[in-house]
């Protein structure tokens, strides 16, 4: 008989490795966006840059610890090297330029994180 058998059958439960849980990102928005985020050009400026949505929270002011990965706050944006800047979405939507502004940091972004 296993080893493994004999714990079963004592109804000892085996060690297991504990699977890191997967780190929350957070996206910065305007206070007055916060209900838009479930644009498309969200989700595929996520995908782009390697992230899952599923992992992000949208927030309209960073926490302490936060990790932040995309601030779209437009004006009140606080720059990094370790995350995008961009408009707020009703502009990324509607302004070409938002949108270009946000390509090239996009670029350096992934350049940054070798993506």
């Amino acid at each position: 008989m296993e080893k493994n058998a004999y714990l079963d059958a004592m109804g000892i439960t085996r060690w297991k490795k504990a699977v890191p849980q997967n780190e929350v990102l957070t996206v910065l928005v305007n206070p007055l966006r916060i209900k838009e985020v479930d644009s498309p050009i969200i989700s595929k400026v996520l995908a782009l840059i390697g992230v899952d949505i599923a992992h992000c929270r949208f927030a309209v002011r960073a926490e302490a610890n936060a990790n932040v990965i995309w601030d779209m706050r437009g004006k009140q944006a606080v720059a990094g090297d370790d995350r995008l800047i961009s408009a707020p979405i009703n502009e990324l939507e509607a302004n070409i330029e938002a949108k270009r502004a946000l390509w090239g940091n996009m670029q350096a972004y992934m350049a940054k994180k070798g993506i």
